[in-house]
């Protein structure tokens, strides 16, 4: 449910940064379309405005030809016509031609087509009858201004084309008397049109409505004189009216651009501007690149804080659910370990009582023994319970020590393969570096055996069960994970399998006491449990990976050690060693603990004094010339507890020796440290023989 629940949020978290990403998107969007058509509008009235400009400035280089032709005609009406003498007629002819920049020639035909008069004297006595021009103004009965299809020239440099403009000539008496003609040279435009801003790859055209090219600019050479056929601007002019904008090709495969032309029709010509359409986006598409990269970063950036804050929620959701598991334990362990202290007291008295009777009904008879053996038997068992129970609850006495992870699975080797069984094949990878760990070796080794046997039972068909110890660092992810684990160097002590494996339902729970997932009287749910608490209890961490079908990984870390590996050499001591009349002191607030321990001390030959608290145990010392060896419960009732028992006496007799007793290995070992190193501890349950070995000990110097 939980999981459901944060994976509902992250989708909605998704959803909603999504959501925010395409609304944006879409608002960046809406607002370059909406630039991109204000750009090309102003990219169409900018291309209409230039050409009404070049209409004016081509309509201005027309009346300035026309005009000369005006003075022409009335000149010549004043000096007798086409057929003035030439005396008469050059001088005028010239004195006009110098005015006028755009115009390459001035001529005069006589009323039969033939030039009479011009500026350029290689054509006088050549025929124009069969001109458009002559042809036209012969039957016109209105005077007006004539332009003839362009022509290439003959005799001025580079033979340009040329317009002939012709207005007709009368006599006196208003008869036609011939034309007067003046050739425009389009090429001289140019310099002009070069001057108009249409950008890098726009183009300015004047067309001859006749099909022919009378000025580009920009143009790498002189493009006058070519035909306008398949031009698909030039066909577009021939369709439509006067003046248009439009987009669209020059040419078949040409670049789209922004068209627009205006039509000089009484002359024939046509002026057009293109701007390239590309070229009039440059900025915006700056601006869309820009905007594309800006919304790009913005969503790695959403997306990167996505998977930090769905991360930080797996981590945190990991964290607290591993804290809810690890209170949901300790409060399982707190109740156990309660109920196991309770219980060990009982054990300790019937186990004691048991020994004793044993000894004294050694001569009753083979039933009498037997009874005793069967009771002595039960209340073993039921320490071994009370022993897992407090092992979970971590409260089980503990005897750390520096070890090499190595030699420790090593050394389990003959064991495990007898407890596994002949279908089960062993395998145990030991690091090639030393696996320096501060653990308690006994333990360790039964928390193995309980690894071993569960995953045994999890191969009912046999094979390869894996035993690895390494050294490996937990980084801070990991620790981010898992609550209870500090990030560093640590040992791995790992069990694998390929079993059956655990289904993920029950993963959570396989560290709770009595929970298994074995068939009835196939086993108690202490083992994992027992495990558990000791990784625990020493400090260290435990991770189970299972897949069901596929098996089970159970890897226990433990703080990896500076410390070297110490052999620590066990002192030989008989079954039941006895005392020479040391003095005991015996601090118990069971009374039944007290006088049991009392009477197992005085039969192995130990002077023994019992107190109830820790106020009588220091008013009997005070009287007390003698005391070898404290005896104490750790938790006691009163003010004072057995440390600081310990504590004081030991203060008032440096030479005393301390031996605790207790079920709670967390009380002994954070107090029986800060007492003296020659503190030892003393578990309950315990027989005679146990306490008689505990004390011998605790005496040794």
């Amino acid at each position: 449910m939980v999981t459901k629940a944060r994976r509902t949020r992250k989708l909605s978290i998704s959803l909603l940064a999504l959501f925010a990403l395409v609304g944006l998107a879409g608002l960046r969007g809406a607002d370059l379309f909406e630039r991109r058509e204000q750009i090309l509008r102003a990219g169409d009235q900018r291309a209409a405005n230039l050409t009404l400009i070049l209409d004016g400035y081509l309509r201005q280089t027309f009346a300035a030809a026309d005009a000369s032709l005006r003075q022409l005609t009335i000149a010549g009406h004043r000096i007798g016509g086409a057929h003035a003498p030439s005396t008469a007629w050059l001088p005028i002819l010239r004195s006009a031609w110098a005015g006028l920049t755009a115009i390459g020639s001035l001529s005069v035909t006589d009323a039969e087509g033939i030039i009479r008069h011009s500026t350029l004297p290689e054509i006088i006595g050549e025929s124009r009858r069969g001109n458009f021009v002559f042809q036209r103004l012969v039957s016109a009965t209105a005077d007006v201004l004539v332009a003839d299809t362009p022509v290439q020239t003959r005799f001025a440099p580079g033979r340009p084309i040329a317009i002939p403009l012709a207005r007709r000539l009368t006599n006196k008496t208003g008869s036609f008397d011939g034309v007067v003609v003046a050739t425009l040279i389009p090429d001289s435009l140019r310099g002009f049109f070069r001057k108009v801003d249409v950008g890098r790859e726009g183009i300015v055209t004047v067309w001859h409505l006749d099909g022919v090219v009378l000025a580009r600019e920009p143009s790498g050479s002189n493009p006058i004189g070519e035909t306008a056929s398949g031009y698909a601007l030039f066909d577009r002019m021939l369709r439509s009216g006067d003046s248009d904008v439009f987009r669209g090709s020059s040419t078949l495969g040409a670049p789209i651009s922004r068209h627009a032309y205006r039509k000089l029709s009484d002359l024939r010509i046509a002026l057009s501007v293109s701007l390239s359409e590309h070229e009039l986006l440059d900025e915006w598409r700056s601006d869309s690149a820009m905007s594309i990269a800006v919304l790009g970063l913005l969503a790695a950036m959403v997306v990167a804080y996505l998977v930090v804050t769905f991360r930080q929620m797996d981590v945190r959701a990991a964290a607290e659910l591993a804290a809810s598991r690890s209170q949901r334990l300790e409060s399982l362990g707190q109740l156990t370990g309660g109920v196991a202290h309770d219980f060990n007291n009982l054990l300790t008295v019937i186990l004691g009582n048991a020994s004793l009777l044993k000894l004294e009904a050694s001569g009753q008879g083979a039933a009498t023994s037997e009874y005793l053996d069967e009771i002595e038997r039960a209340a073993t068992s039921a320490s071994e319970l009370t022993r897992q129970l407090l092992a979970f609850a971590r409260r089980q006495p503990l005897q750390p020590r520096i070890v090499d992870a190595n030699e420790l699975v090593t050394a389990t080797r003959p064991i495990l393969a007898r407890t596994l069984g002949a279908n089960v094949t062993l395998k145990i990878k030991v690091s090639a570096m030393p696996c320096v760990c501060r653990l308690d070796p006994v333990q360790a080794e039964t928390a193995l055996l309980n690894l071993c046997v569960n995953a045994r039972d999890a191969m009912p068909n046999g094979g390869i069960l894996l035993i690895e110890s390494a050294r490996v660092t937990l980084d801070r992810d990991y620790a981010r994970q898992n609550a209870d684990v500090t990030a560093g160097p640590y040992v791995m002590i790992a069990v694998n399998d390929g079993g059956t494996g655990i289904a993920p339902e029950h993963l959570a729970r396989v560290f709770e006491p009595f929970f298994t997932t074995k068939g009835p009287a196939q086993g108690t749910g202490l083992g994992l449990s027992m495990v558990y608490g000791f990784v625990k209890q020493s400090g260290g961490h435990i991770k189970v990976y299972s897949e069901l079908g596929h098996g089970t990984a159970v890897k226990m870390y433990f703080p990896e050690a500076a410390l070297p590996v110490t052999v620590q050499e066990e002192p030989q001591i008989e079954n039941e060693p006895r005392g020479q009349r040391e003095v005991v002191l015996i601090v118990e607030d069971e009374a039944a603990v007290r006088a049991l321990g009392a009477r197992i001390l005085e039969s192995l030959g130990y002077r023994v004094l019992s107190a109830a608290d820790g106020a009588a145990a220091l008013a009997i010392a005070r009287s007390e010339p003698r005391i070898d060896v404290l005896l104490t419960d750790v938790v006691l009732s009163g003010p004072m507890n057995g440390r600081e028992v310990a504590t004081e006496l030991v203060r008032q007799r440096p030479n005393l020796r301390v031996l605790y007793v207790s079920g709670y290995s967390a009380d002994v070992l954070s107090h029986a440290a800060a007492v003296e190193t020659t503190a030892q501890v003393i578990t309950k349950p315990y027989d005679r023989r146990q306490l008689a070995r505990a004390v011998w000990t605790a005496l040794q110097p």
